[in-house]
């Protein structure tokens, strides 16, 4: 089975990207999906509590809004955030790599799994990957697609987008990078051109 890794920040596009290569009859794996059950693990949410308060521990469940509003605004608190949650999430994604390698023998024509990872090289063991491929945009065109797609204010997702430019470095580290600044059918495009090259 090859794995493919999608990364990039907030907002550029990689779930659009990941839904195309779904369409190919690729396994996708939903790191984000993969970030809310660390979340629900006793020892993290304990440690979450511990760093960060016993009140973003809402009835035995993260806050994840209130705790959201805490890192984004701190960058040592994202700092800590990530200590906490970055181990047990690089577990999860080799294990949900491992299971679909399983889904793939049982369907015909599925070689491919895709995980969708927006902090993969920050993950202190991240999973094994065959290509990892970066989705870019600029940073007020993330903050735009990310207003509309939470409803959050703008300003609230300049903060964000902001907030995590200390990430942009790493997608220099990405073997491919598509830029997603245009149309639907533009992005397609590249999609096409990128499994042409690597998956056909």
């Amino acid at each position: 089975m090859t794995r493919w890794v999608v990364t990039g920040p907030t907002g550029a596009g990689k779930s659009a990207v990941t839904t195309l290569l779904a369409a190919r009859g690729a396994v996708v794996i939903d790191g984000d999906a993969l970030g809310h059950d660390v979340l629900r693990d006793v020892l993290v949410r304990e440690a979450i509590a511990v760093r960060f308060g016993p009140e973003v521990v809402a009835g035995g469940s993260i806050d994840r809004a209130r705790l959201g509003r805490t890192v984004f605004a701190d960058p040592a608190a994202l700092a800590d955030l990530d200590a906490i949650m970055h181990g047990p999430l690089g577990l999860r994604m080799e294990a949900e790599f491992a299971a679909a390698e399983l889904v793939t023998r049982e369907r015909i024509g599925a070689s491919l799994a895709v995980l969708e990872a927006a902090v993969y090289f920050r993950l202190p063991a991240p999973p094994r990957a065959d290509l990892v491929v970066a989705v870019l945009a600029a940073p007020e065109l993330r903050a735009v697609r990310l207003a509309a797609r939470t409803g959050l204010a703008l300003e609230a997702t300049r903060a964000r987008v902001l907030a995590l430019s200390h990430l942009d470095r790493d997608w220099n580290r990405s073997d491919v990078t598509i830029r997603n600044e245009g149309s639907a059918e533009d992005l397609a495009a590249a999609v096409d051109r990128l499994w042409a090259a690597h998956a056909a």
